[in-house]
């Protein structure tokens, strides 16, 4: 066979190979194949062995006299592939019965079998070593400088292949264990594409929005799903979850993620769906008791705090009787304030006080500061602001201004003596949202207590804070207010270092 045909076969080897990302199938190529571009009567994979600390003998073809080698793992030092792996050079051996470096394991075997000569070539990845090839024939002195080259060839092939193997191996994982993951979860989850073509479906979006999933893939997500709030989604994704209410009357929360390469290369957006309606049930149950109760109370209350009050007139010279009452009104004062805080909470989730007028939120800044500056100046704390000259948006006045009280009103109650208290107020460059930053050099909040802060009832518990007084609704508060206006309330704090209470909310033209 001439060197052309040869190389031609090398060819055709080296490109059925890289197509073939299953090792046993390129194995059996290599072994199929390999014989045309060099002639062999034996051909054998020797692949490192990192967890043994040596390497395995995968024979890709019988000896001739059919028998096998042993299977055990060689050392890195043992037979000539460990000469060609440790030193990275091509071994030719011109006869296996006189190998220099031959062992009775591997070319004495070899040898007993009927072949005269062997080459051994390394395959590497960059630096790593993976293994080398092994060819045989029955002559000695069968191979040729041209064999050398065609050899390393090969082993460069087989090199890449190995590598797309591993590659795909990687991916195959990855895709089984994502699709055991969206096949084990409850909530829907799905992507389309830039062009609204669905990528992928989970078997979750039947019983959640009676699709079935194998009908949607490849197709525009517009033809597929009759939801209008679904098809929403992903024509103007919510920068936050917002709730959907489902055609069997259940309601689902649904978040939208933007999905994209680690190159940064965007493919397509995601949509999670989870049914919350047991959770709206037991948040309703609640709500409605805690209102219930608000309401029953709050006439005790008031009659509690008037005898108190009429108890205190008389006895005026007893100290120990004073006392007595004082923590009666007390008590009664911060019972009454947490009734107040409840049915404002209630009025503000109904919807009672919609954000329906246009107005300007700096004067309703200033009014804030002014209301609580006596309460900075008597702790000897500084209260600044920083405005512009005019915010105009569509608001509900009174609850706005409750919100900033409540803000304001924190920061000052949890910042020592001699601290300092700001109020910012700032537009964004789009003009479109303006955004209150609340900062106090009080003691932080915790990590730990930081996605809870605006919880019903939820106060932090630390030395800095005992002692100081609350119902923990005041910022439960604020956070329905700023629903209320279809803003976002966040906090930032380290502790130690203060806290900074930002709003963002719409802003509207005068």
């Amino acid at each position: 066979m001439s060197l052309a045909e040869r190389l031609t076969r090398l060819g055709q080897l080296l490109v059925v190979m890289s197509g073939s990302p299953v090792p046993t199938h390129l194995f059996q190529t290599l072994a199929d194949e390999a014989g045309g571009a060099l002639p062999n009567d034996y051909v054998a994979v020797c692949l490192a062995d990192g967890e043994q600390g040596g390497y395995l003998v995968h024979s890709l073809a019988a000896l001739p006299d059919r028998s096998t080698l042993g299977p055990r793992v060689f050392g890195p030092d043992e037979g000539v592939p460990g000469r060609a792996m440790r030193t990275g050079q091509t071994c030719v051996v011109e006869d296996l019965g006189r190998a220099e470096h031959g062992i009775a394991e591997l070319e004495g075997a070899l040898a007993r079998a009927g072949l005269g000569s062997a080459l051994v070539v390394p395959v590497r990845r960059g630096l790593e070593m993976l293994g080398a090839l092994l060819f045989a024939r029955r002559a000695p002195g069968g191979f040729t400088p041209d064999d050398v080259h065609i050899a390393a060839l090969i082993a460069s092939g087989l090199s890449a292949a190995l590598e797309t193997s591993r590659a795909y191996q990687a991916l195959a994982d990855e895709r089984s264990t994502l699709a055991a993951v969206l096949g084990s979860t409850a909530d829907a989850v799905l992507m389309v594409n830039p062009d609204g073509i669905v990528l992928l479906a989970n078997p979750a979006v039947r019983p959640m929005l009676g699709l079935v999933p194998e009908t949607l893939l490849g197709r525009p997500l517009g033809e597929v799903v009759d939801n209008a709030d679904v098809r929403r989604l992903f024509e103007t994704p919510p920068a936050r979850p917002v709730e959907l209410t489902l055609a069997d009357g259940r309601t689902a929360q649904a978040s939208v993620v933007p999905v994209v390469t680690p190159y940064g290369e965007a493919v397509g957006s995601a949509a999670v769906l989870r049914d919350i309606t047991l959770l709206k049930n037991l948040e309703a149950m609640k709500d409605d008791f805690v209102h219930a109760v608000s309401h029953d109370l709050k006439s005790p209350i008031s009659a509690i705090a008037g005898l108190a009050y009429l108890l205190q007139q008389d006895r005026t010279d007893d100290k120990q009787y004073q006392d007595r009452v004082q923590r009666m009104r007390d008590t009664a004062q911060a019972m009454g304030e947490l009734v107040g805080d409840l049915l404002d909470l209630g009025r503000i989730e109904a919807g009672l006080d919609p954000a329906t007028e246009r107005d300007d939120l700096v004067p309703l800044i200033v009014a804030a500061v002014g209301t609580l500056g006596p309460e900075a100046e008597a702790k000897q704390i500084t209260l600044e602001t920083a405005l512009p000259k005019d915010a105009w948006l569509l608001m509900s006045a009174a609850r706005l201004r409750q919100a900033l009280l409540n803000l304001i009103g924190n920061a000052i109650k949890y910042t020592p003596a001699g601290g300092r208290v700001r109020v910012a107020l700032t537009v964004s460059d789009a003009g479109d949202t303006v955004t209150i930053a609340v900062s106090d050099t009080g003691p932080g909040i915790p990590a730990a207590d930081l996605p809870h802060v605006f919880d019903k009832f939820y106060r932090v518990k630390s030395r800095a804070t005992e002692g100081t007084p609350g119902t923990g609704l005041g910022l439960a508060i604020v956070k329905s207010i700023v629903d209320l206006h279809r803003g976002r309330v966040r906090v930032e704090s380290a502790e130690g270092a203060g806290s900074t209470f930002v709003v963002d909310l719409p802003l509207g033209d005068p």
